[in-house]
């Protein structure tokens, strides 16, 4: 369950994170839930959908969900909801993310690397709407490597809900986070600006 002293001690472990992990915000003023590290990549090639190919070496904008964000967001929809605020919370946070696409991809376009970006690439339980989106969706590689992402993605997932520990139970699918990517062509066509005026 999310507690105000919760969020105060996420908050400190938040800004650690942010500091390791060198990410940059998309847009602090709006709430936008993205945060990104443009990087060059060095897991096993990936094709999108639409042939693009992300090889070692290439560059590319890991995704981060701003989960302290979400988890304020749960909070506020509890507070003003009361006990009607778990239903329709992984639609409530698919609307935020979507809405939060179009300043991605303004970021994107105004990174100094911004030629160079091929594909975004994250890892979220919130794949079985990833691919309406426009995203492509696989296993993570390594099983070490999935039971750790899956561990830390759990918890997040169980800190934020208003369920707690029950969700992860009473889930329709099986906990198995994923990681999504679409081709920077693809989102710039769905998402830029310039392309939903």
């Amino acid at each position: 369950m999310i507690t105000g002293a919760f969020l105060a001690a996420w908050q400190w472990v938040d800004k650690l994170y942010y500091w390791a992990t060198r990410l940059q915000y998309v847009d602090r003023t709006h709430h936008n839930l993205f945060r990104v590290v443009v990087k060059p990549y060095r897991g096993e090639t990936l094709i999108t959908r639409d042939g693009v190919r992300l090889e070692k070496g290439d560059w590319y904008a890991k995704l981060h969900l701003h989960n302290f964000r979400i988890a304020q967001l749960l909070m506020e929809t509890r507070r003003n909801r009361g006990k009607r605020a778990e239903i329709g919370i992984e639609l409530l946070i698919l609307r935020q993310i979507r809405s939060s696409f179009p300043a991605l991809a303004e970021f994107l376009e105004n990174h100094p690397r911004s030629n160079q970006i091929r594909v975004l690439l994250g890892t979220t339980f919130l794949h079985p709407g990833s691919e309406h989106l426009g995203f492509d969706a696989r296993e993570i590689p390594g099983v070490i490597r999935m039971r750790l992402k899956s561990f830390f993605l759990k918890w997040i997932l169980v800190s934020c809900h208003p369920r707690g520990w029950r969700r992860p139970r009473n889930y329709k699918h099986p906990l198995i986070p994923k990681r999504v990517f679409i081709s920077r062509e693809e989102f710039n066509r769905r998402y830029s600006p310039a392309g939903l005026k």
